[in-house]
């Protein structure tokens, strides 16, 4: 789900600096008028965020139903407490 200012959130704009190929630039500009770059820009990283937040819930879930891997790691379990992750203060 896209989140937008037309849901009636307010949204604090931090201004940021890029670099762009100079080819890339010229197309931008003559599809997109000036002062929607922003917009533009904003509504592809929104696209491409959640499309890569679904990607790794998807990677989560085929890794916890992998019974091979999760049978590996519970092998693993037997060294919790071994105060291996403890912080040694001498």
């Amino acid at each position: 789900m896209i989140h937008s200012m037309d849901q009636g959130e307010y949204m604090r704009k931090v201004p940021i600096t890029i670099t762009l190929p100079e080819n890339l630039i010229r197309d931008l500009h003559s599809y997109i008028p000036g002062r929607g770059i922003s917009g533009f820009v904003s509504i592809l990283i929104q696209k491409g965020l959640e499309e890569k937040k679904c990607s790794v819930a998807k990677q989560y879930r085929e890794a916890a139903a992998d019974e091979e891997r999760n049978k590996e790691a519970a092998e693993w379990d037997i060294f919790i407490g071994d105060g291996l992750d403890e912080t040694n203060e001498y």
